[in-house]
């Protein structure tokens, strides 16, 4: 009896802290659309799909001291790509072949993320300005840095800037 009890009290701890967790990310979920100041069919649908894939209970990073970075692109043909890294691991997420699928790689280019890590606002600027990909998809950065519990987030959008010569066989951050 005294260990039945036990485990039902475990359960309910254990379902106490993954709905925290949960609730934790939906308000960052909410917290980066805000952030991004886009209320457009775009930016909904985005944030949209941050609730429902809810990666960031998926992915190992620390909230008491930690930088996550996320890059998300809304395809022309209604496909996503998301990628969130920090410098220990990497998680991806398309629904380019129909459903969502995750991986260990990075959907978009060495450079770019490189850019992203350092937050190299300028760098990213001057791309954007000298890329001439078409179509120009937009490309949502995010910068979460985690410290004691607490969190802020920082982002940015931009035209993506590919370049064939640059990028081609180095994707893979």
């Amino acid at each position: 009896m005294k260990s039945h009890f036990f485990y039902t009290i475990l359960v309910f701890i254990l379902l106490g802290c993954s709905a925290q967790k949960r609730m934790r990310n939906l308000q960052i979920y909410e917290d980066i659309y805000v952030c991004q100041g886009n209320q457009d069919v775009i930016g909904k649908s985005l944030n949209l799909y941050r609730k429902q894939l809810d990666y960031l209970s998926k992915f190992e990073y620390s909230p008491q001291n930690d930088t996550v970075y996320i890059l998300e692109m809304y395809g022309a043909q209604g496909n996503l790509l998301i990628t969130i890294w920090n410098k220990n691991k990497m998680l991806s997420y398309t629904n380019e072949q129909g459903p969502f699928e995750s991986k260990n790689e990075s959907l978009f280019t060495k450079y770019m993320m490189e850019l992203v890590s350092e937050w190299n606002i300028p760098g990213i600027r001057k791309e954007e300005i000298n890329s001439n990909t078409l179509p120009s998809e937009l490309i949502y950065a995010t910068k979460i840095v985690f410290n004691k519990g607490k969190y802020h987030i920082a982002c940015i959008y931009f035209k993506d800037f590919f370049n064939l010569e640059r990028d081609t066989g180095n994707e893979i951050y």
